[in-house]
């Protein structure tokens, strides 16, 4: 850097003072605090390096400047020192800039580049470093300081360029795109510059301040501004602009060469010229036309254009019905017009005075379904209630206009993956929202493409609110005609259940008056055998038995009804004990022995070893478990097959019950649970209990649903279909938790209370199904 004019040097060094003065000011401001940190050190250190370009390049060994310079470090060493350290700020500045994680990363190995230069320096006397033609000395292995230097700025700069344009190709918004390209775009001027400065070359060096200086004015400008320039677009314009003015200048300069041919006293060379002139500007009309239209799809859509295609969505949207329709009709516009690669539609409904409901049109490749809530007072319902302006989803992210605007609702407007909003609002009301993803060429959007897309809105507002209502009113009527559907369902089983009341009295009446009149008459004998004195002990035995049965049969029907009645009012008392399955099943078989054997099924169990205990009220469950096992036996033919498996699914045990029965119609599935339901005609009524096909008051499956329920299990049954030709089996599943339910739990504290003598609560005796 020795060499390079004082003037310029002091100019540049007056211009970076003078930025650090104003980013002190900046600093106050509680925006990008890291970010201006990482901006000031930089500035400093350039400004430290301009600086020490002002002394002279012997001032090591000169007073008082040696008090300045460590050992044999010389100023032009010194500067390159500070410009290198300058270069290492700016790339912290760069990536946080880029919001990178690589922040930290990159101090820790530039600083160590940094201090590794500082002992290089420091411990070689005959380094040459910043000296006029010290770059001759890479060719040298031996100056490998040289190439510690060098070697960092190729690896820095390439670094940082690839930092920049892998976030310009990951940005999810343009307006984030442009500036990583802006970032990038300042990478070269920093790197060469600082490279060149270096040189002690005069001439070079003055080159490399320049480059060095509006890098680091481009990264002030991009560090402190909330939102740069659009690049690719000013280059776009700039290059139309030129082709425009190259043509015009060539139109020109034919025009002159033509007049410099004519000579000065030839007849009519005024009128000659001017006929030259105006052929010249004829030619160059439709030029211009060619290029714009050429590059029209660089520059966006002419006014005109977009005034036609902004008509065609006028009238279009007067013939609008559907919301599809219309959803369809915007994203073709905001595609033509905006050139975007998506679009979308959200419904608003205000729900109450203080919340806006949210809730996407989905579309395949579009916008996801969706849907959420919004505050009308807060930061989004202020911008489009009452500001009636768009919003950029960058501001959304970014802005401290926003920064108040709850996590929830920046959620719901990131899902959309959307990049730009603007409110419809029909009478002072917002109604939706019209967004728009991306334009096809990332770029961001600007002021007018913000205007086109609230004319778009502002068309669209009537269209919408008729296609709302319509859809509205066909949801109602859908939703209406489903509701006569399940009424008249409702109804159908509501009959069912009703003729199941009907047939329960007709069955109920049969069992009940069976076991009386069987105690009444051979109570009756009794009698009239004792006043005739014919009655001996076996005939006394003989009917005292049947008396005893037929009391049985009779107490079994009304302990069945009692327990149903419990299960109506949730009052059926449990106790709960640790107890095995394989045990309860087994006590549910045991009475049903001599009907398996007289009915010649075959009755298989297996896996109920292998589940764990469990905890539940033994009695209880051995009633649920013979009830379905009762069941099976009723409605498998004699000589069927009846298969008890068990088997653990997550913290579950589970116990299927198949048979190759009759079978249950798929549709009487969920009412076979139901009370007094049977599946069958009651033409087919027997009374005998474990009879093929015998019937009962049809309430010992509900009664196994009640006790399953109450241990917080599950109960189902699944079949093929009702045959009673084919046979083709029912499967009844009873999953039961592995885990004590909470009831339990306190029911067992329940027990402990009252051997202890305590006084217990008697409402957490009757548990919940």
């Amino acid at each position: 850097m020795p060499g390079s004019p004082l003037l310029l040097t002091a100019a540049l060094i007056v211009a970076y003072g003078g930025i650090i003065a104003w980013m002190g000011v900046m600093r106050r401001r509680p925006r990008r605090v890291a970010r201006r940190r990482w901006l000031l050190l930089a500035l400093v250190a350039a400004w430290a390096a301009n600086w020490v370009a002002l002394l002279p390049r012997d001032a090591h060994t000169r007073a008082p400047y040696d008090a300045l310079q460590p050992g044999v470090l010389t100023a032009p060493a010194l500067a390159i020192l500070a410009a290198n350290a300058a270069l290492v700020f700016f790339g912290a500045l760069l990536l946080s800039y880029l919001r990178s994680r690589a922040v930290a990363a990159w101090l820790v190995a530039g600083g160590a580049w940094w201090l590794a230069q500082v002992a290089a320096s420091v411990a070689s006397s005959g380094s040459t470093l910043g000296q006029a033609g010290w770059y001759g000395d890479l060719a040298s292995a031996a100056h490998w300081s040289a190439w510690l230097v060098v070697g960092g700025w190729l690896l820095g700069g390439v670094l940082l360029m690839l930092s920049a344009l892998t976030a310009f190709y990951r940005a999810a918004l343009p307006e984030l795109a442009n500036q990583a390209l802006f970032g990038a775009v300042n990478v070269p001027p920093v790197v060469v510059g600082v490279a060149l400065a270096a040189s002690g070359e005069r001439a070079v060096t003055e080159i490399g301040l320049l480059l060095q200086f509006a890098g680091f004015a481009g990264a002030t400008y991009s560090a402190t501004a909330y939102r740069v320039f659009d690049i690719r677009r000013t280059v776009r314009q700039t290059t139309a602009a030129g082709l425009l003015t190259l043509v015009t200048a060539l139109a020109a300069f034919g025009v002159a060469l033509l007049a410099a041919g004519v000579d000065a006293t030839t007849p009519g060379r005024l009128a000659l010229l001017a006929a030259l002139a105006l052929v010249a500007a004829a030619l160059a009309t439709p030029v211009h036309a060619l290029i714009q239209r050429a590059l029209g799809g660089l520059l966006g859509e002419p006014r005109a254009v977009a005034s036609r295609q902004l008509r065609q969505f006028s009238a279009d949207m007067g013939r609008v019905v559907e919301l599809d329709e219309l959803v369809d009709v915007t994203l073709r516009t905001l595609r033509d017009l905006l050139r975007v690669r998506r679009g979308g539609f959200l419904l608003v409904t205000h729900d109450g005075e203080s919340d806006l409901e949210i809730e996407a049109v989905p579309r395949l490749d579009e916008i996801p379904e969706i849907r959420g809530w919004i505050a009308a007072s807060g930061p989004l319902g202020e911008r489009f209630l009452r500001a009636r302006a768009p919003l950029l989803q960058y501001d959304l992210d970014f802005s401290p206009d926003f920064a108040a605007v709850p996590l929830a609702e920046r959620q719901l407007f990131a899902q959309t993956r959307m990049s730009a909003y603007a409110p419809v609002i029909v009478h002072d009301r917002l109604i939706g929202v019209v967004c728009c993803g991306p334009k096809v060429s990332d770029d961001p959007f600007s002021a007018h493409d913000l205007e086109l897309l609230m004319t778009i809105a502002n068309q669209t507002g009537a269209a919408l609110r008729s296609a709302r209502l319509i859809a509205d009113l066909r949801r109602r009527e859908a939703e209406q005609m489903a509701l006569n559907r399940a009424l008249s369902a409702t109804t159908q089983q509501l009959a069912k259940l009703d003729s199941v009341k009907t047939d329960f009295i007709t069955i109920a009446s049969h069992e009940l008056r069976t076991p009386l009149a069987q105690i009444r008459g051979y109570a009756e004998i009794m009698e009239s055998m004792n006043d005739e004195g014919l009655l001996d002990q076996d005939q006394i035995a003989g009917m005292t038995a049947s008396i005893r049965r037929a009391s049985d049969r009779l107490e079994e029907l009304i302990a069945a009804m009692l327990d149903v009645s419990q299960l109506d009012v949730d009052a059926l008392s449990l106790h709960f004990t640790p107890l095995r399955l394989e045990a309860v099943v087994r006590g549910a078989l045991e009475p049903l022995t001599d009907a398996v054997r007289q009915r010649k099924l075959m009755v298989a169990a297996r896996g109920l070893r292998d589940l764990p205990a469990i905890s539940g009220d033994e009695p209880r469950l051995v009633q649920a478990f013979r009830n379905v096992i009762l069941n099976a036996i009723k409605y498998t033919p004699d000589g069927g097959r009846i298969d008890i498996t068990g088997r653990v699914e997550g913290d579950e045990a589970i116990v299927t019950i198949r048979d190759s029965g009759i079978g249950i119609d798929p549709a009487l599935l969920a009412l076979v649970f139901e009370k007094f339901f049977r599946a069958q005609d009651l033409n087919y009524h027997s009374t005998g209990t474990t009879k093929f096909m015998g019937a009962g008051p049809g309430l010992g499956l509900t009664i196994a649903r009640g006790v399953v329920q109450a241990h917080g299990g599950r109960i189902w049954a699944e079949s093929a279909g009702y045959d009673p030709e084919r046979y083709p089996g029912s499967t009844f599943t009873i999953a039961l938790p592995l885990t004590p339910p909470d009831l339990a739990q306190r029911l067992d504290e329940l027990e402990l209370t009252v051997r202890l003598g305590g006084q217990p609560d008697r409402s957490a005796t009757r548990p919940r199904r």
